[in-house]
């Protein structure tokens, strides 16, 4: 890594990056760059291909509640496309900056760490928002449950009030 050099206020030269340079004013960005182009991806991956989010996306009822009692208020199957690609070309874009800034194609500078800094905080957010969305929604009791589950229905398996248990007995060797 090359050094960083930066310039105090009182015009004293700093020319490494190292712990010495802690609490004298300086600002240095040495690995964020390569943090973000690195992070991002994991953070792509996360959101669009981890969990099965598309096979569910694919299966639940995402119908207006105007049109379907039991649809959704905002999140429609067009919203929820658009806000996912926009999220997916957000963390791509991100990408390439650093990678870019990395290549020395960009300058580094205030603007491409902001822009960076969104990427990443907009990607987090989004991050959060499903892992509470997903919690909340596998540790509601059963008859909340936000999609109903496909149990045996009374013609598969026979009456449910008067069947008897069924007990099974341990066997020996």
């Amino acid at each position: 890594m090359l050094p960083i050099r930066a310039i105090l206020a009182n015009g004293e030269r700093l020319d490494d990056t190292t712990s010495d340079n802690a609490g004298k004013g300086v600002t240095v960005f040495p690995d964020f760059y390569a943090t973000a182009a690195q992070v991002l991806p994991v953070l792509l991956l996360a959101l669009i291909w981890e969990s099965r989010f598309l096979d569910r996306l694919a299966e639940q009822n995402r119908r207006p509640r105007r049109t379907d009692p039991d649809g959704v208020l905002f999140w429609t199957r067009p919203r929820v496309r658009a806000y996912s690609l926009f999220i997916v070309v957000t963390i791509m874009a991100g990408t390439a900056l650093a990678l870019l800034v990395l290549a020395g194609a960009v300058p580094p500078g205030p603007a491409s760490r902001a822009v960076l800094t969104v990427c990443v905080l907009l990607a987090l957010a989004t991050l959060l928002t499903r892992v509470v969305v997903d919690v909340v929604a596998a540790t509601r009791s059963p008859a909340r449950a936000l999609e109903p589950t496909a149990g045996p229905t009374e013609t598969e398996v026979g009456p449910t009030s008067s069947a008897a248990p069924v007990t099974v007995e341990p066997q020996g060797r």
